[in-house]
């Protein structure tokens, strides 16, 4: 994004969030380009949904970034990125973790 490698997080078809110092402005519309492990790659246009700013990186877990809404993406790439979310590796029960237990944050058991 902007000519930077960014760590990306969350990929979903509809978006992901990606850690950088400063985030771009809330609304900002940003070309991107996907570097995928195995060298796939998927260019597409989108959106700053929200921002994590540093300030608020500390309480909220994520580092300083922000969230990218997916606005312009070609079909074929659009059906790669549900093919590889598809084929990731474990169910999402085990990517959760052995202590999660379906509870909100803070409730009692």
């Amino acid at each position: 994004m902007g000519g930077h490698r960014l760590p990306v997080a969350n990929l979903s078809v509809g978006g992901f969030y990606v850690a950088c110092e400063p985030p771009p402005p809330l609304g900002q519309s940003v070309a991107f380009e996907l570097l995928f492990a195995d060298g796939w790659r998927m260019s597409a246009v989108g959106r700053v949904a929200w921002v994590n700013g540093v300030q608020s990186a500390g309480t909220s877990g994520l580092p300083a970034g922000c969230g990218i809404t997916i606005t312009n993406i070609a079909f074929p790439d659009k059906l790669a990125i549900i093919d590889r979310l598809r084929r990731a590796s474990g169910t999402p029960a085990e990517r959760r973790g052995p202590d999660w237990d379906d509870r909100p944050e803070g409730s009692q058991p």
